[in-house]
């Protein structure tokens, strides 16, 4: 089936990432529209933001449109990432393959664990980024108590998840939200932490962690398109304290090896 695909966010990696990480890889083709802020709140201040193009009146949003049964293509309108990423996880299943859907009640919530907990531990982090010294002591021990525990216990669950699936994918291999939604986690958590990638290693703490989110970032299709839209160079966050270069100065200052939890 064809699926007209548009992703809709802000000019930011943030909740968007996932969603941009499996869109990239699959190579289906697909538009991305940035919305800058400063429109975004004209938007809401003339009720522009609607139920119809914006459910929860939230960003990002996937608009998708295709054929249902013998029917006129119709449009979708999806939100929520953690929706979106399971609608993308259906409709690019390359055919052949074993539809999430039908693998094990246990082995789908578990699946289910760590994209839900990679998602939340994003916007936790930045739940915190009302400040310039949110990175800074001492509330950068609160931040790395969130990092560890779900990096401790994300690994925990991939070895939970290793018995029956294959948790780090292969080249041809295709992505899945989980996969997408821990990858852009371990990402943010590298950047704040730079010296969690030492627990990240083959011979870390976290090593299956380091191990998918390396197999996701080294994928042709995603490494070409982060390089060539300068992804690494974007913010976090709307917050003027989540940007690129802000995360960086704050980890030059303050980052050093960190204890278990």
């Amino acid at each position: 089936m064809d699926h007209d695909l548009r992703l809709v966010y802000f000019p930011l990696r943030g909740r968007g990432e996932p969603i941009l990480l499996l869109l990239v890889d699959s190579g289906v083709p697909f538009d991305l529209e940035e919305i800058p802020l400063v429109t975004w709140k004209q938007w809401k201040k003339t009720r522009q933001i609607t139920n119809d193009k914006f459910p929860y009146s939230a960003l990002p949003v996937l608009h998708a449109s295709h054929r249902v049964m013998a029917n006129e293509p119709k449009t979708f309108v999806f939100a929520e990432t953690s929706a979106i990423l399971t609608y993308l996880d259906e409709i690019l299943d390359p055919t052949g393959t074993t539809p999430e859907r039908e693998l094990p009640l246990e082995v789908r919530v578990r699946i289910q664990m760590v994209k839900e907990a990679s998602l939340f531990a994003v916007v936790r982090i930045f739940g915190m980024a009302r400040s310039s010294e949110w990175l800074a002591p001492p509330q950068r021990t609160t931040i790395w108590g969130i990092v560890n525990r779900y990096l401790r216990d994300t690994e925990n669950t991939l070895s939970e998840l290793e018995k029956s699936i294959r948790v780090v994918p292969l080249q041809t291999d295709r992505l899945t939200g989980m996969t997408a939604a821990a990858a852009t986690t371990i990402t943010l958590v590298t950047q704040v932490f730079p010296s969690t990638r030492e627990m990240l290693g083959n011979d870390g703490e976290y090593k299956r962690c380091g191990k998918l989110w390396t197999a996701v970032l080294e994928r042709p299709r995603i490494a070409a398109y982060w390089e060539e839209n300068k992804i690494e160079a974007k913010p976090w966050s709307i917050t003027e304290y989540g940007t690129a270069e802000w995360i960086a100065r704050a980890a030059a200052s303050f980052d050093r090896p960190q204890p278990k939890l």
